[in-house]
């Protein structure tokens, strides 16, 4: 019997029904009628049920129960197949065929294929791929089944013992894909197969692999091979190994890091990054690697990570280095010794909510960055390093707050190191205690009155860095101390505490005019207090710095005044609706009494001529190197804090208007800075802000007027970011530059100052449309997903500095060009005092960086920075990138700089085989041995 369906879609169960029969054959009745007896004859409304209990007239208890046998030929669940074009069902051998985009289903398995057999029979299941007219395969018979894919040219297959063979097979075991001519199943996990092909490019035809005849595949774990050869691009190379091990399963696992060449002047020939990878739990993995060279140098790096979910996550890194350049004799020669220490930690605020703790160490010799072999510009132009340590509480519905925080800066430049730690703050929000709960209408004056309390205990300790030479000369005179030694020696800290009252009131003029009170006392206490004295021999004053426990109190009390002036120039122009001008003007009074007065020291000075004598007073509580400060400005303050803030925006009608559906509340749609008003007009902000701001103090005997603050920033074209500020000291300055008593326009002609020091920096990024804007989108996406996630953080920091390390693994090819450019000029007085009376005083430099793509595969990317007063590049690299589809292609090179370098690097991108790569890389050191 033939069932035939033309175009139209069939659909149909084969399988067993519940008595074991196919639904669409006929069969027997495979259970004797004999073996069923009416226990209660005449009753032919009862029906036979297995296992019931019936009751006789004796009392006897009966059991009436029957066997039901099941077919051999029975699946554990119904067959649910389809085709497209036809079916064609063969009823007496049980049969069916199924055409054009086919599909079979069965439990966990799903098949598709343009022709699909199926024989209920023997539950065998075939499939065929569909060709074109040159033979070559248009359509692959696809089989899934759990989470194994397989695609193949032909197979046959028994779905209940789940074995079978298949031809021209293809599945994929995570990053790995796996050809085989011939592949025979015999379980659920295990296949053998004839004709292997391993290999990372997603291809039918792939640009390269690794060749083997035979083949053990264990599904997700392992795959086992005899002899391989690698092959490119179908061409074989003549190269054999005896056998190949292929990991396949999915997550951590340990082994071996495989290191790369490395040749370079100064230290010889290395191998880098050479380790072992360890996971020690579901919680923890540990990598240790390193760098040995043949000149004796050689450094080690111990990088555990940890993990818990929904809990925290961090990292830690220990490195040790020894970098010995050249031979011992040699002008050049120079041994360098160094250690790093970073530490991130995150933690899911989710798992205790209110308390937070953070890490984010750096901390390194002084020396490190500049012995890192092929390190990048960035290291090499960072001078200094800091970290941040941070535990924080916050009451739930209270106002109170708690911070420990543990904090380190380095310069490296100066070898100079600082600690901050133990760093605690205990706040209580501001609170008005005269506010009612449930108050209704207009809140009264005296409601308005807020109260807080901050308290704090900080402590410092720095130290330098000294170099070997330097230790060994002071250990000869026995004059070494050791690093903590001079840590103790500097320690200081102080714990201080202030009542902050402010009191908001009511507007004023119409509420244009905002009058906001104050007043706030404090007590610090010390633990160190100097003593200066002055030495005529010397010319100088000398600090001496004792243990003593001492308090410094001081109070302060104002008022301050804001408002904002409105000024709105309307055009006539269609295109131009108006320009408006704010001004923000802000003044404060201020008063802070003298509460220090037993603090201060008078102390003799005389000048290099010994011509004058005058005496200049000291913050005895401020520690040594405290610069002298005038006694009457230190002591006491009574004056005004004023300036003036300024933005400048136009009205311009926008290209296209808003679409009418857009939500009305969406900033984007509505009127704002650079949103649309339902009269198609848009703000465009000219001036971003300028303004400047200064003070007056009433009780200084002289130079009552600070210097002016002067700040311009604005954004040209939403592309091109401009900022400038300047300081103009108001004084007429002496012969040496510095700064007289007198204003500048005392002589009656109009002069505001002296500019002593000025900056501005310029910057702008141009890039061209992407060629795929939804992928564009997906990549930003994730990328903002992931340096929002507080749990990332650790994998941020490793990903950012990998990227740094390695720009040209991570060239985006679906953008065609983009330009980064910054410019900066500075601009200091010259003076005597401070010794740059040489030269006028400017400095400008510029930083860039773009990047294109010569051809759709082919990216060239370059960055450095040039100085205008050298006239000089400063440090500038080329990188030029290919992308090779499953491979990724290279090139650096940096011919200017402290450290000139080349590396050449071509390796698969799949980080399964990142260590098979080909890596040619040579440094040069131009500048001598630091110290």
């Amino acid at each position: 019997m033939i069932l035939m369906a033309g175009k139209k879609d069939v659909a149909a169960v084969a399988g067993s029904d519940r008595q074991g029969v196919p639904s669409f054959s006929f069969q027997k009745d495979t259970v004797p009628q004999k073996s069923i007896k009416d226990t209660l004859p005449g009753n032919d409304s009862l029906k036979i049920a297995d296992s019931t209990k019936l009751t006789t007239d004796t009392g006897r208890v009966k059991t009436d129960t029957f066997r039901l046998k099941i077919s051999k030929d029975t699946l554990s669940g119904p067959v649910n197949y389809f085709g497209q074009d036809s079916i064609v069902g063969f009823l007496d051998s049980k049969k069916i065929n199924l055409y054009g985009k086919a599909k079979a289903e069965y439990e966990d398995m799903t098949l598709t294929a343009p022709e699909i057999g199926i024989d209920q029979t023997n539950h065998i299941v075939t499939a065929k791929a569909g060709k074109d007219s040159t033979g070559e395969i248009s359509d692959y018979a696809e089989m899934k089944q759990g989470q194994e894919e397989y695609k193949s040219e032909g197979m046959e297959y028994n779905i209940k013992t789940q074995q079978g063979i298949t031809k021209g097979t293809i599945t994929q075991q995570g990053e790995m894909f796996i050809h085989s001519d011939i592949a025979k199943k015999i379980d659920a996990r295990t296949m053998y197969g004839q004709g292997t092909f391993f290999t990372t490019c997603n291809l039918d035809h792939p640009h390269f692999g690794f060749r083997a005849r035979r083949s053990k595949i264990v599904n997700k774990k392992l795959a086992v091979t005899g002899a391989v050869r690698p092959e490119f691009d179908s061409v074989p190379v003549p190269v054999y190994l005896p056998f190949g091990i292929y990991p396949l399963y999915q997550g951590r696992h340990s082994g071996l890091m495989t290191p790369s060449f490395e040749r370079n002047d100064q230290w010889g020939l290395g191998l880098s990054r050479l380790g072992y990878y360890q996971v020690i739990n579901d919680n923890w993995d540990v990598q240790v690697y390193g760098n040995i060279y043949s000149y004796g140098s050689w450094m080690v790096d111990v990088l555990p990570t940890y993990r818990k979910i929904y809990k925290y996550q961090g990292s830690v890194k220990f490195g040790l280095q020894r970098y010995r350049r050249n031979f011992r004799g040699d002008p050049d020669f120079s041994l360098t010794k160094t250690y790093s220490f970073a530490w991130t930690h995150s933690s899911d605020t989710r798992s205790r909510p209110g308390v937070s703790f953070s890490a984010n160490v750096n901390m390194s010799s002084t020396r490190y960055n500049e012995n890192i072999p092929n390190s990048n510009l960035m290291n090499l132009m960072n001078n200094t390093a800091g970290s941040s340590i941070t535990y924080s509480k916050t009451w739930q519905d209270k106002p109170f707050n708690f911070t420990a925080s543990f904090n380190h800066n380095q310069n490296n430049a100066a070898r100079l190191v600082t600690f901050n730690f133990p760093n605690m703050a205990f706040t209580v929000n501001t609170i008005y205690p005269f506010q009612k709960k449930n108050s209704v209408g207009t809140k009264k004056w005296y409601e308005q009155l807020g109260i807080g309390y901050q308290g704090g205990f900080q402590t410092a300790m720095s130290f330098y860095e000294l170099a070997d030479s330097t230790k060994d000369s002071l250990r000869t005179r026995g004059l070494y101390r050791g690093t903590f030694q001079r840590m103790w020696d500097t320690l200081q800290w102080n714990g201080n505490q202030s009542i902050p009252i402010t009191l908001s009131l009511p507007p004023i003029l119409g509420g244009a005019v905002m009058i906001s009170p104050s007043i706030s006392y404090s007590q610090t206490l010390v633990n160190k207090k100097t003593d200066y004295s002055f030495i005529p021999e010397l010319d100088t004053v000398i600090g001496v710095a004792t243990n003593k426990i001492a308090l410094r109190q001081q109070m302060s009390m104002g008022i301050s005044i804001n408002t904002a002036l409105y000024g709105t120039y309307q055009f006539r122009n269609k295109r131009i609706q108006g320009i408006r001008h704010v001004i923000r003007p802000n003044l404060s009074l201020s008063y802070t009494p003298d509460m220090n007065r037993n603090n201060w020291q008078r102390v003799q000075v005389i000048s290099k001529d010994k011509k004058d004598t005058s005496y200049r007073y000291y913050d005895k509580l401020a520690g040594i190197g405290s610069p002298p400060v005038d006694i009457f400005t230190a002591r006491r303050f009574g004056g005004i804090n004023f300036g003036i803030d300024n933005n400048l925006e136009m009205k311009v009608k926008a290209k296209k208007k808003p679409k009418a559906d857009s939500d009305s509340t969406d900033e984007s749609t509505t009127d704002g800075a650079n949103g649309v008003d339902e009269n198609g007009f848009k703000k465009i902000r000219l001036i971003d802000g300028f303004g400047f701001s200064s003070s007056y103090n009433m009780f200084a005997d002289s130079m009552q007027l600070s210097p002016f603050s002067l700040y311009f920033r604005t954004n040209l074209f939403e592309k091109i970011n401009i900022s400038a500020n300047g300081t103009i000291t108001p004084y007429k300055l002496d012969a040496n530059g510095v700064p007289t008593k007198y204003y500048a326009w005392q002589d009656g002609r109009f002069n505001i100052g002296t500019l002593t020091n000025a900056s501005i920096t310029m910057s702008t990024s141009f890039q061209s449309k992407p060629k795929d804007a939804n992928k564009a989108k997906q990549r930003e996406e994730a990328l903002n997903q992931q340096m929002n996630d507080p749990m990332l953080q650790a994998d941020q920091q490793r990903l950012l500095e990998y990227m740094r390390q390695n720009p040209a693994e991570f060239v985006d090819f679906n953008t065609p060009w983009s330009i980064n450019l910054s410019y900066s000029l500075m601009y200091t007085k010259p003076n005597r005092t401070t010794g740059l009376s040489a030269g006028n005083g400017i400095n400008s430099s510029t930083n860039f960086n773009g990047s294109f793509n010569l051809t759709p595969k082919w990216n060239f990317s370059v960055n450095g920075a040039y100085d205008f007063k050298t006239k000089q590049i400063q440090t500038v690299g080329f990188t030029i990138s290919r992308d090779l589809h499953c491979w990724q292609f290279s090139a650096s090179v940096s011919p200017v700089g402290v450290y000139k370098y080349y590396n050449f690097t071509i390796s698969p991108k799949s980080g399964m085989l990142q260590d098979l790569k080909i890596n040619r890389n040579r440094s040069f050191f131009n500048g001598g041995p630091r110290y």
